[in-house]
């Protein structure tokens, strides 16, 4: 079967203006004016995108998609994430983490969710590890893990700067650095180590102590979070201007995280006044994980769940507000993040790459989410759901 969307407006990201897409197979196979279907050999099905905007599909690279949390104890932990929770918000590529717990959470466990989410339609990555070094693998090392785990494409989230963290040294961080690079390279992957930055004193200074000591590239460690607080923020610019990738955390704001955030929007005008390159930027939700508050004693005062929604919802603001062109703004939820993780076939609508996109109203609401070329969402409302979708389980006497 061909799909052909007709008319729309492409940002790919780059503006290509009013085009037709043709799908077949789950790929993009032509990009131009309009194609006469009459000539094709199969059943065509046509999505009217006169009044839309046409972008790739969102990839998020920070998504505890088999749960997360767990601060407050085991009632804490947050529960999986469904399918349509993802694809209703625009993310057709989504990668999965451990976070603080790498106990009652397991990399198989973190696995088995992948593969599912997989199989229910878009597509799926995950990081092995958790916060702690050492950290958790299904094999004997982060190098085996890369090399014979196909979805395994890094290791993440390793926390530094946190008081939960394992207070990791610099020969600590440097030897699990090596090994992601090593096992990157004999996999032919991205291999990188994502990194969590709480609010603790020292920010990214372990980060820049391991550059500047060991033969690791800076490319080799993606720190996130990087707007939560101003004091790290600013050394983040400075990683950006070495030739680090930042990753900004969206849902951050001043009004609910205190006066020293910064929500995506300032933190993008900040780098743009710096002169970051902006294809070192990148933004991901930290969807579906715990989100606690710890007074100054590190007590936690309060949790709740992260919606992976603030992706495009800030992202958005960037277009709303004009800071960024159409075109960067999407940058940062596609192709930048292809090209930091090296995902083949994503972040670009082109022709040979995946069919992952998402049509835009004028308002730009998220109207019809595509996957692997079948259509996941339409009208903002999902059409596949997966398994146990809503419904309540029946029991019988």
């Amino acid at each position: 079967m061909f799909t052909v969307i007709r008319n729309g407006h492409l940002f790919a990201p780059e503006d290509m203006g009013k085009v037709d897409i043709l799908i077949c197979a789950g790929k993009i196979i032509h990009i131009g004016a309009l194609i006469n279907v009459s000539g094709l050999p199969l059943e065509t099905k046509i999505i009217a995108a006169d009044n839309m905007y046409v972008v790739p599909g969102f990839i998020d690279q920070h998504v505890h998609i088999a749960g997360g949390g767990g601060e407050a104890g085991p009632a804490s932990r947050t529960p999986e994430i469904k399918l349509h929770q993802l694809t209703t918000n625009g993310i057709t590529t989504v990668v999965g983490l451990l976070g603080v717990d790498g106990v009652s959470r397991s990399v198989a466990g973190l696995l088995a969710k992948a593969r599912g989410l997989e199989q229910e339609g878009i597509s799926t990555y995950i990081y092995t590890g958790a916060y702690e070094i050492p950290t958790r693998t299904f094999t004997d090392s982060l190098r085996s893990d890369l090399v014979l785990i196909d979805k395994v494409i890094g290791c993440g989230e390793i926390a530094i700067s946190d008081h939960r963290s394992a207070q990791p040294t610099l020969e600590m961080l440097a030897k699990l650095g090596a090994e992601a690079r090593v096992g990157g390279i004999l996999s032919g992957k991205a291999g990188i180590v994502h990194v969590h930055v709480g609010e603790g004193k020292k920010g990214l200074q372990l980060l820049f102590d391991v550059i500047n000591n060991t033969d690791l590239p800076i490319t080799q460690f993606n720190p996130t979070h990087t707007n939560r607080l101003d004091r790290l923020f600013y050394q983040a610019i400075d990683y950006a201007l070495k030739g680090g990738y930042i990753d900004l955390t969206a849902g951050i704001n001043p009004r609910d995280d205190g006066p020293r955030v910064l929500h995506v929007v300032q933190a993008v005008k900040y780098l743009i006044d710096a002169k970051v390159n902006l294809k070192q930027i990148t933004v991901s939700s930290d969807g579906n994980g715990s989100l606690p508050h710890f007074d100054s004693a590190g007590n936690m005062e309060s949790i709740s769940v992260g919606s992976v929604e603030v992706l495009w919802k800030d992202v958005r603001e960037l277009i709303k507000q004009n800071i960024l062109s159409f075109p960067e703004a999407i940058s940062l939820i596609t192709c930048n993040v292809a090209a930091l993780l090296k995902l083949a076939g994503k972040g670009k609508v082109k022709v040979g790459y995946d069919a992952d996109l998402v049509l835009l109203d004028k308002d730009l609401n998220i109207d019809t989410v595509i996957a692997g070329g079948k259509v996941m969402v339409q009208c903002g409302q999902a059409l596949e759901k997966g398994y146990f979708k809503e419904a309540a389980f029946q029991t019988t006497s």
